[in-house]
């Protein structure tokens, strides 16, 4: 198959992410995930409005695991782990990824882009720009939609 950049992808479905500043209170994030269940993701931003981290349910589960329970849930945690979700009260103390590694940029291919999923374990992550502002998010759904018509029009030709 040939090289797809992202720019051909991103933008196939409405944004399924919420972009908020970092310093946003944990309460303020479950309140979004939980009043807005279309959000897949919850991108942060920090004060130059550049990417500076994600969220997602998972973590939010993590996260109340400890809280119900006092340790953390299924797989075994470091310490570095357990404490970072023990004492998380901004929406910064649960996110994960930064500009510079986690995300793609429009003219990034699709491989580059399942790359970087499958190695953060994500199925949404940030399209950015060159200054690691968010133009909008990639999800594989989009990436699965594109490669099916890739291949039904290869056929056909």
């Amino acid at each position: 198959m040939r090289a797809i950049p992202v720019s051909d992808v991103y933008q196939l479905s409405e944004d399924a992410y919420l972009a908020v500043p970092e310093d946003t209170s944990l309460e303020e994030v479950i309140n979004r995930f939980a009043h807005e269940p279309g959000i897949r993701a919850i991108f942060l931003v920090d004060k130059k409005s550049r990417f500076a981290g994600t969220i997602r349910r998972a973590d939010l589960m993590k996260w109340l695991y400890f809280q119900l329970f006092g340790r953390a849930g299924g797989q075994k945690a470091s310490t570095g782990e357990v404490l970072r979700i023990a004492f998380a009260k901004e929406a910064r103390d649960l996110a994960r990824g930064d500009w510079k590694y986690f995300g793609v940029k429009t003219g990034d291919t699709l491989q580059t882009a399942l790359d970087r999923m499958i190695a953060y374990g994500d199925a949404t992550i940030p399209v950015l720009d060159d200054e690691g502002r968010i133009v909008g998010d990639l999800r594989v759904t989009d990436i699965l939609l594109k490669v099916i018509d890739v291949e039904k029009r290869d056929k056909e030709t």
